[in-house]
């Protein structure tokens, strides 16, 4: 009978070692922040570990799995897996773990794996805790684009840059320039002066949160664009992970310019350009460009003689208009052509002060020399041939 109870002894201790071997201390809590998680962000995970035995626990380890969409970020701080030391008897520890959520991640729950082990049971247990993850609806904004001035009857290419800026992937995204015509209160419809070449609309298969992605329109102006700002609608639309479409309006700026291009020409003249002589010129000034000329000032040079008003201001010049320069130039005795020398300075339609120098050749003329009275002459002839009539009239009367 003895025998018997040792033997029954023998196999409880035995049992008590086993499962004092193969235990464990317990996950008992673990958190995360932000809650939800959010795609595209990091979630930080405290995981708190407690000894439920009397006995202490050497090499306490916690590691987690990377498991989509959770990717452990270890650093020296935080590393993965994280050995924190004996736990005593009915002692607890506290861990800390970043963890990055994919960008892609839906909204729904997601598991995360956390295994524990110790010094004496290298197997260790794994628990998965349950992660929420909630994203707001995916978001898409144009951000900026390329070219945005034209020239009438200018073609280019415009690439636009778009970003979700929500938590959520969007799908078949749908960039598209909108009608933008007038209809008079007769019916008549007035085209619009920028249009799209060829398909008005661009696809995008997927862009992520955070991500950006490009696409392209081809756009034409008109020959009778005017030259201002346009304000163009941009219509995009995409699906989000339920399939549900969301469609928005975006308004893109493009300037419609054209640069001033001034020119002179002498029109007229009057008096002799001859040394010694003075004579009044008048040039012609005009802008011959697509842009606005301001604050336009006409500066005169010449070689060989002297401007009475060398500097003379024109102010604005649009596209096509005409204005006039007129002065005496009174000539030195020096021979030979002269040149004038019109410098006009403008501030063209881009707000850039511009110079343009041109060069008037004038050919030298001769003076015509005073000739002989013709009439006094003829008055002269007359009165002598009268006296010389009456001279032979009165001899023959004798």
């Amino acid at each position: 009978m003895k025998t018997i109870l040792k033997g029954l002894m023998l196999i409880i201790l035995l049992i008590l070692s086993v499962n004092a071997l193969a235990a464990n201390p317990e996950i008992t809590q673990v958190s995360y922040n932000p809650s939800p998680a959010v795609p595209g962000a990091t979630i930080i995970v405290l995981v708190q570990t407690e000894n439920q035995d009397s006995i202490a626990y050497d090499d306490v380890t916690l590691q987690v799995e990377n498991q989509y969409p959770f990717t452990v970020k270890a650093t020296d701080e935080y590393p993965n897996p994280k050995n924190v030391g004996t736990i005593d008897g009915h002692g607890n520890a506290l861990t800390q773990f970043t963890i990055y959520v994919d960008p892609t991640a839906e909204n729904e729950t997601y598991y995360l794996p956390i295994t524990i082990t110790t010094k004496l049971n290298q197997t260790g247990k794994k628990i998965n805790h349950p992660i929420v993850v909630s994203g707001q609806n995916p978001v898409i904004k144009v951000i900026s684009m390329s070219n945005d001035k034209f020239l009438p009857g200018q073609e280019k290419e415009i690439t636009f840059t778009l970003q979700n800026v929500g938590t959520s992937p969007a799908y078949d995204i749908i960039l598209e320039m909108q009608e933008d015509r007038t209809v008079t209160a007769t019916g008549t419809v007035v085209e619009r002066d920028i249009t799209p070449l060829g398909a008005a609309t661009a696809y995008i298969s997927t862009i992520n949160p955070g991500e950006k992605k490009e696409t392209t329109l081809k756009i034409s102006v008109t020959n009778t664009a005017t030259i201002k700002n346009y304000t163009q609608p941009i219509k995009v639309s995409y699906r989000d992970a339920s399939g549900e479409r969301t469609t928005e309006t975006s308004y893109i700026g493009l300037k419609v310019f054209g640069t001033a291009d001034l020119d002179v020409t002498l029109k007229e003249k009057t008096g002799y350009i001859a040394p010694g002589q003075t004579a009044t010129i008048t040039l012609e000034l005009f802008n011959k460009g697509l842009g606005k000329a301001e604050f336009t000032l006409v500066e005169l040079k010449i070689n060989g003689g002297t401007i009475d008003k060398p500097k003379q201001f024109i102010g604005a010049l649009g596209p096509n208009d005409v204005d006039t320069v007129k002065t005496d130039i009174t000539f030195t005795a020096e021979e030979g052509d002269r040149t004038i020398e019109a410098t006009i300075n403008y501030q063209d339609s881009d707000s850039t002060m511009k110079t343009k120098i041109i060069q008037l050749p004038l050919k030298t003329q001769q003076a015509i020399a005073e000739g002989p009275n013709m009439l006094l002459i003829l008055v002269i002839l007359v009165v002598i041939g009268i006296i010389v009539w009456n001279f032979f009239i009165k001899k023959k009367k004798k």
